[in-house]
């Protein structure tokens, strides 16, 4: 559990850009002890894994979870960006469920949503 706890960390981290030392100024650590945690020589308590959570915007579980491959991490997207997003991959989900390769109107629709909300205009 902990050599995933150390896998996910490392990926979540460097998913925002930021180094062992940046993290572990945030988290009131130093940066060898993220080092540590993320190669698993060593365990963090339960308050240091609550910080590190909040400090990389995740839950407990999505930094214990054996599950994070294919997440896709939602962080430094406005609320706006999110819904559109998450609207997408329920739609995504619902045509494979059915095993249909045609986009509907509704996938065209929030596509062209992403277009503009992603380009400013």
């Amino acid at each position: 559990m902990y050599t995933d706890f150390g896998e996910n960390l490392r990926k979540l981290r460097k998913s925002m850009s930021m180094t062992q030392s940046q993290l572990g100024k945030k988290c009131h650590i130093s940066g060898t002890a993220v080092s540590k945690y993320e190669s698993g020589a060593v365990k963090p308590s339960l308050e240091v894994a609550v910080e590190i959570a909040h400090h990389l915007n995740v839950s407990l579980d999505t930094l214990f979870s054996t599950q994070t491959k294919g997440t896709l991490s939602l962080q430094g997207l406005t609320e706006k960006q999110t819904e559109i997003l998450t609207h997408l991959v329920e739609l995504l989900r619902v045509q494979n469920v059915r095993q249909s390769h045609l986009m509907t109107s509704e996938h065209c629709e929030v596509i062209g949503e992403i277009v503009i909300e992603f380009s400013g205009t």
